[in-house]
């Protein structure tokens, strides 16, 4: 695999990136939450408040697309709470439980390093495993990499195992990841390329009771013919 010089990733694209997926994850576990209206005759209104007069009264729109009007003398509290699924069960949580856990990643990877050893490169990974609880798991991946080059694009096969632990058992869930592998190279020979490690970091985010959304950061370290190719990379995936 052949590589070229390349500017490193500058601390402005770092925290522009690092901006965004803050952002994406508050966006995301805002909408976990629902306004509750407890009535002093003893009901219980969920929704979202769209209109409040202060000490005089308010509107909320049921998830129905019914709109309620109450006087505030009505009302005895106003709080948010998880959203709750049909089965009563609270959509807080993770969902993830002990049994078998696919992960889909596509991602991009920006060259960083001196010495000819940044290379942007493009990727898609598999990881069949297995969730042990709502915090850990362990699967085996394989996937495509693209290395880029103003030459020539490069092709090569990853073999990794991935070490995930979720941090806390939520609706949005940061968690740290670990693979370690050997990657080949796509060509009839599948000649050996060296060693890999790819730590990151970021967040899964629920969609549905059996899936969540991942978004991540990593730094890998690929060692080559004459060093190692290192690199900044961004995840996006599925997890099921």
């Amino acid at each position: 695999m052949s590589r070229t010089n390349l500017k490193p990733i500058t601390m402005k694209n770092l925290f522009t990136i690092f901006l965004f997926l803050i952002i994406g994850i508050v966006a995301f576990a805002q909408q976990s939450y629902q306004d509750v209206v407890y009535l002093k005759n003893g009901s219980i209104i969920r929704g979202t408040i769209i209109e409040q007069v202060p000490n005089v009264s308010l509107k909320i729109e049921t998830p129905d697309k019914s709109v309620m009007v109450y006087k505030m003398d009505e009302v005895e509290k106003i709080v948010k709470e998880p959203i709750v699924n049909e089965g009563g069960t609270s959509t807080k949580s993770s969902g993830l439980k002990s049994g078998y856990l696919g992960i889909l990643n596509i991602g991009y990877g920006f060259g960083v390093g001196h010495d000819s050893k940044g290379i942007d490169f493009g990727k898609f990974d598999f990881i069949n495993g297995y969730q042990f609880n709502p915090y850990f798991s362990l699967g085996f991946g394989t996937g495509l990499k693209f290395y880029f080059d103003d030459s020539n694009t490069s092709l090569v096969i990853p073999l990794f195992a991935d070490f995930r632990a979720h941090f806390i058992d939520y609706m949005v869930s940061p968690y740290v990841a670990v693979g370690i592998g050997y990657t080949l190279e796509a060509t009839p020979e599948f000649r050996g390329l060296g060693f890999m490690l790819n730590p990151s970091l970021g967040a899964s985010i629920k969609i549905s009771k059996k899936s969540a959304l991942n978004i991540g950061v990593g730094y890998l370290m690929q060692r080559a013919e004459g060093g190692s190719v290192n690199s900044i990379d961004l995840d996006f995936g599925i997890s099921f």
